[in-house]
This record gives C-alpha cells, sequence and structure tokens, in this order.
C-alpha cells in the first residue's frame, strides 16, 4: 500500500514539473512605427504641390515632351530655405545671408524652377542658342519671355527640394524679369512652345 502511494505520488511530481518546464508562446507586440519623418515628407511635398503645376504634350500615344515646374515665390523661397537650413543644419547667420540672398531676387527677378523632359535629347536644348523652345509667363496681361538655366547641382538635393523631378529629367530655372513681389499676388501662365507643341500651366496666387 505505502508503495503505490509513493508511485502516486512521485507520478504527481513528475506531472507538475513537467508542466512547470513546459514553455508558454510569448505574443510578440509589433514595435510602434515612428511616422514623424513621413508625415513631415508628406506635409512638405504638400506645400511645394500648392505652387507645382505641370502638363504633357502627346503626339498619338507618344509623349513629345512633358514638364513640371515650381514658381519661386515668397512663400516657396521660405519652404526652400527651412528645408536646406533643416538638412545643413546652417547657423542664424546663414540662414540670414540666404534669406537676405532670396528678398533681393524676389524684388528684381520672377524665378521657376522646371522638371523637363523629351525623348529625343537633341531637343532638350532650351539653353542653346539655336533652340527650338520658347519660354512665357503670363501675368497682369503682361508676357515676359524667359531665360532658362540648366541646373547642375546634385540629384539628391534636387529630389529633396523638389519631390516630382526625376533622374530621366533635366532640372532648369527659368528667370523672368519681372519683380516676384510685383505678380506674385495673382495669378501667373507659364508657357513653352515649339515645333513640338504647346503647352501651358497655371501658378496660384500667393494669399
Amino acid at each position: 500500500m505505502k508503495t503505490k502511494i509513493s508511485l502516486a505520488a512521485l507520478a504527481l511530481v513528475f506531472v507538475g514539473l513537467s508542466m512547470g518546464c513546459s514553455t508558454t508562446p510569448q505574443t510578440q507586440t509589433a514595435t510602434p512605427v515612428n511616422d514623424t519623418a513621413v508625415n513631415v515628407a508628406k506635409t512638405y511635398e504638400q506645400k511645394i504641390e500648392v505652387y507645382s503645376a505641370g502638363d504633357t504634350e502627346y503626339s498619338g500615344f507618344y509623349n513629345n515632351f512633358e514638364y513640371k515646374g515650381t514658381l519661386l515665390n515668397t512663400a516657396i523661397r521660405e519652404l526652400l530655405l527651412d528645408k536646406r537650413k533643416t538638412y545643413y543644419q546652417w547657423d542664424e547667420s546663414k540662414v540670414a545671408a540666404e534669406k537676405a540672398k532670396d528678398q533681393q531676387e524676389l524684388a528684381s527677378t520672377t524665378t521657376a524652377f522646371v522638371s523637363f523632359f523629351t525623348p529625343d535629347r537633341e531637343n532638350d536644348n532650351l539653353t542653346d542658342k539655336k533652340s527650338i523652345w520658347r519660354i512665357y509667363l503670363d501675368v497682369g496681361g503682361r508676357r515676359y519671355e524667359g531665360k532658362p538655366v540648366r541646373i547642375r547641382g546634385n540629384l539628391a538635393e534636387l529630389q529633396s527640394l523638389y519631390p516630382y523631378h526625376t533622374r530621366w529629367n533635366t532640372p532648369y530655372l527659368f528667370h523672368f524679369q519681372v519683380p516676384t513681389t510685383a505678380i506674385e499676388t495673382q495669378p501667373s501662365s507659364m508657357t513653352i512652345t515649339g515645333p513640338l507643341g504647346t503647352r501651358s500651366v497655371t501658378f496660384k496666387a500667393v494669399k
């Protein structure tokens, strides 16, 4: 009788130990994703889009050329300055110098950043003396002819400032001889025209 009790007790101990040693699967808790950087990028892109516009000229199913531009008005220049200040970690003196430069340009010239593409690279000749293209800015009943300057800057920086720009497009600055401060409070229309077609886009007025 004693032997049976001892065996039963040992059996219970063994079962208890086995249950104690068994491993219970632990539920993995997902690490929260920090969306701050993503949200900041989206907000910046949305602000750029307010004063940006683009269009494409087609020949049948093929595009002759396409472009998208951003009017570098007061609001956009402040946005670009804040962006560069952040990732270059500029000090206050550098920021002040860049801001003064922007204000000087706003008071003398109107500038647009343009990301331009045409399938035939020979036709991407906006800056050539014999260019097939003409560029105009229409605002307040007046027309101003633009002078294009090709940008040789770093692709990563350009895409950071203008998220729609791609490595397949050519970056330009279009300069028009009219103060930005004189025209930015009304809508303006920019036109690129030539033998391959004509396309115009409208930039919103600064509120």
